[in-house]
């Protein structure tokens, strides 16, 4: 069973947090209040931009161990 990373969790839930009406209302009270919403969706940015380098890292270093393995030695 494969499981969700816990990154992705939270930048779902930061972007629903952001989307929610409640808070898209409240992010038109000032201008405090829309950076701090702005701050939940570069939160979201990150988390997702840091799973996907661990993905990227992690295939490469498969990649690389893979061709270690078939090297021929004499």
């Amino acid at each position: 069973m494969a499981q969700i990373p816990l990154s992705l969790v939270v930048a779902l839930v930061a972007i629903g947090i952001g989307e929610w009406p409640g808070v898209d209302a409240w992010s038109d009270v000032s201008v405090i209040h829309h950076v701090l919403v702005h701050g939940l969706f570069a939160v979201a940015g990150a988390m997702i931009g840091f799973q996907t380098a661990w993905w990227t890292r992690k295939a490469q270093q498969a990649a690389y161990t893979a061709l270690e393995d078939s090297e021929v030695i004499s």
